[in-house]
C-alpha cells in the first residue's frame, strides 16, 4: 500500500496526512498496532503517552461519565471537569446526563460522538494524539473547531490526523498526501484471501478409527 515513506513527528507539531484513502486508513492502522501486514519499522511512544481515535471511538456502556472518562475510571475526573470538557467540544447539553447508563455509541450521532472523543482527549491529555478520519462526520467550522481545541489545549502535544480533515489545511504545520503503491491493489487482495480463508471451517481431524478404516480401504 505505501512505499518510500519515512515520516518523523516532533512534540508540538500538527501534521496532516490525506491522500489515497485505503493508504490512509493503513497507515492509521499500523499507527494504531491493529495492522499486522508489512514492512518497516515503527517507533511509537509508550502506550499511557499516546491515544490514537478513529471515526468511531470505542463508548462502553454505562454511564456518560464512564463513556467519556474511559479507559480512565470514572471516577478520576470530578463533574465540573466533565462539565467543562462537555461544553468546550459544544455538547453542554450532555451535562445533566453524566450519571444516565446507556449504550452511548448508538444513542448518540456520529458527529456528537466524534466531539465526545476531544473531550476526552482533553481530559486524558496524552503526549501524542493520532486521528483517522476524526473530524470526516463534522462540517468545516466544526471539524476546524474540534482540532484547534486541542492545539491550544495541549500545546505540547504532537499530532497526526490521517484521512479526511473537513476543515483548513493551513492549521497543520505539516501535510503529506499519499499516493498508493502500484502493487498496492494486490496487497488488498491478498490480505482479503487471507481474511475469507481464516473464516472458512477447518477440516475435522480423523479419529482413530476412521484412519484404521482409512487404511483397510485402501
Amino acid at each position: 500500500m505505501l512505499s518510500d515513506l519515512t515520516l518523523e513527528v516532533e512534540l508540538g507539531e500538527c501534521v496532516l496526512v490525506d491522500g489515497d484513502p485505503e493508504a490512509a486508513s493503513a497507515l492509521f492502522r499500523v499507527l494504531a498496532g491493529i495492522w499486522p501486514w508489512g514492512r518497516g519499522r515503527v517507533d511509537l511512544p509508550a502506550d499511557a503517552g499516546m491515544i490514537a481515535i478513529g471515526p468511531w471511538p470505542f463508548l462502553p456502556e454505562g454511564s456518560l461519565r464512564q463513556a467519556l472518562a474511559f479507559p480512565e475510571a470514572a471516577d478520576g475526573h470530578d463533574d465540573a471537569a466533565l462539565q467543562a470538557a462537555l461544553a468546550s467540544v459544544s455538547l453542554p447539553h450532555l451535562a445533566p446526563r453524566l450519571d444516565e447508563v446507556a449504550d452511548w455509541a448508538h444513542v448518540l450521532n456520529s458527529a456528537e460522538v466524534q466531539r465526545l472523543s476531544f473531550a476526552r482527549i482533553t481530559l486524558l491529555r496524552p503526549n501524542w494524539i493520532v486521528l483517522g478520519d476524526a473530524t470526516d462526520a463534522l462540517d468545516p467550522a466544526g471539524a476546524d473547531a474540534m482540532l484547534l481545541l486541542i492545539v491550544e489545549q495541549l500545546p505540547q502535544a504532537g499530532i497526526v490526523l490521517i484521512g479526511r480533515h473537513p476543515g483548513a489545511a493551513e492549521i497543520f504545520s505539516r501535510r503529506l498526501t499519499l499516493e498508493r503503491a502500484a502493487d498496492g491493489e494486490v496487497l488488498l487482495h491478498e490480505v482479503y484471501a487471507r481474511r475469507q480463508a481464516a473464516k472458512l471451517p477447518r477440516p475435522r481431524p480423523l479419529s482413530v478409527i476412521d484412519r484404521l478404516r482409512e487404511g483397510y480401504g485402501r
